[in-house]
């Protein structure tokens, strides 16, 4: 793990250098102040912005690693391409208010959590299956003088919906998805680096007031069995269709933005109505305990599944004399039946500072913790497992995740970010595979560079 303190290190040292040479007088197209770091493209990439086609794209790169805890101690690094291409068709052929979006990924490496921790929220947001594929593919609409939109194609369900702004900052993946949520539906949903065919219609009928409502076919990779990397099932991206039953999502939105002036605070509260199947936690089809030997194995089935969440996203400070220099919190909450979602209670808070160093008005410091309550009814199998002498695992109870993060803007395409992650009850205290102990809770230490290409 050497390796990774050495890393950190040199990310501090490359900070302080950068601040340094920004205090240099630099030409508006040099290599550090340029917006991308490809730039453009001699002139091409901004003609062809010009005319409505724009290119963009970003590497986000990693090496990460726990010194303790989890199912065995390693250091791994994973990577991430993400090329994509927007249209605008009112500027190319001057169709107004229609637009075209693709994103691809191409995803390398080996995941930290899913070959040496086993847990549930996943330490990396970019942590899936090696693979080429595309993520998002959707023509969008907008009419009323741009204050209403409809969007359809290939869509992620997190795209638009559970967002906030503060939390979008932290590399855990739940953060981003939120485990209330991925832990809860089938394939984990329509989320990184999964997409389901839907509809959404978006509306802002005021100025701080906005709504969402859309519909997805309910399951990214059909027939997958649970547990399995549905990234094996859906390889490619492209399963546009709509057999699985539906899912239905909505959200109000109150407030600003974090970019508003003063101090912005955004409220958002919604919810989704899925119509599928959705496996009991505690009783088999024959009406016994799963954790019987006397049980068939499979779950009852109950006949569709909700979830209703809330997030607050607010400035609590901002210097007078340099808006960019400010603190922000966010808290996230969702919650559904206990008798058919294996996570039905979670949250997350958290903090941010942006330029808390002098002269760093771009970088971003973060503190954050998220938690999930395991359902009561895979508790009650556990032990009704242990009074049977199926297993000696202990009750799962809950999963928590605690992240640590200095974001450092060494250029406006470059940014390097050391963090450090705790992880509690990793699987939700499930134990460690071929034993009776339970998982040992686990550090993670780790070093992000993402380059906006």
């Amino acid at each position: 793990m050497r390796y990774l303190s050495t890393a950190i290190s040199l990310a501090l040292g490359l900070a302080a250098l950068s601040a340094s040479a920004k205090a240099e007088e630099a030409s508006p197209d040099s290599l550090m102040t340029r917006e991308t770091l490809t730039g453009a493209w001699g002139g091409l990439r901004n003609a062809a912005d010009d005319a409505g086609v724009k290119f963009s794209g970003s590497y986000t790169g990693e090496v990460l690693g726990n010194p303790t805890g989890g199912t065995r101690q390693r250091a791994m690094a994973e990577g991430l391409l993400e090329v994509d291409l927007d249209v605008d068709f009112d500027k190319l052929v001057g169709l107004g208010g229609l637009s075209f979006h693709i994103s691809t990924f191409q995803i390398h490496g080996r995941g930290l959590s899913g070959n040496a921790i086993g847990n549930q929220f996943t330490v990396r947001d970019i942590e899936a299956g090696p693979s080429t594929r595309i993520w998002s593919m959707w023509l969008q609409q907008k009419f009323l003088d741009d204050a209403a939109s409809v969007r359809l194609g290939q869509m992620p369900w997190q795209e638009e919906f559970v967002v906030s702004a503060y939390g979008a900052y932290f590399i855990n993946g739940t953060f981003g998805w939120p485990n209330g949520f991925a832990a809860n539906f089938s394939n984990t949903g329509g989320a990184y680096p999964l997409a389901t065919t839907g509809i959404r219609l978006a509306a802002t009928p005021g100025d701080k007031l906005g709504l969402m409502i859309a519909a997805f076919d309910g399951d990214p990779a059909k027939g997958n069995p649970r547990g399995q990397d549905a990234t094996r099932y859906n390889t490619d991206g492209l399963n546009v269709r709509l057999k699985s039953p539906p899912v239905y999502f909505a959200e109000a939105s109150y407030g600003e933005d974090k970019d508003a002036e003063g101090l912005p605070t955004m409220v958002k509260l919604g919810g989704w109505v899925h119509t599928g199947r959705f496996d009991d936690p505690h009783w088999a089809t024959n009406g016994v305990s799963l954790g019987s030997p006397a049980s068939t194995g499979i779950p009852q089935g109950h006949r569709g599944n909700w979830e209703m969440y809330g997030i607050v996203d607010t400035m609590l400070w901002r210097d007078a004399d340099n808006a960019k220099r400010n603190v922000g919190a966010f808290t996230r909450i969702m919650g559904g039946p206990t008798d058919r979602n294996q996570i039905p209670y979670y949250g997350e808070v958290g903090l941010t500072w942006q330029g808390m160093i002098e002269d760093r008005d771009e970088d971003v410091a973060g503190l954050a913790l998220a938690y999930g309550k395991m359902s009561p009814g895979l508790a009650s199998q556990d032990r009704d497992a242990r009074m049977f002498g199926t297993s000696l695992a202990p009750d799962r109870d809950f999963e928590m995740a605690v992240e640590a993060l200095y974001r450092v803007q060494m250029a406006p395409w470059w940014t390097v970010i050391p963090d450090a992650q705790y992880i509690v009850h990793p699987g939700g205290h499930v134990a460690v595979p071929g034993s009776s102990r339970p998982i040992p809770d686990d550090w993670v230490l780790g070093l992000r560079t993402v380059f906006k290409l």
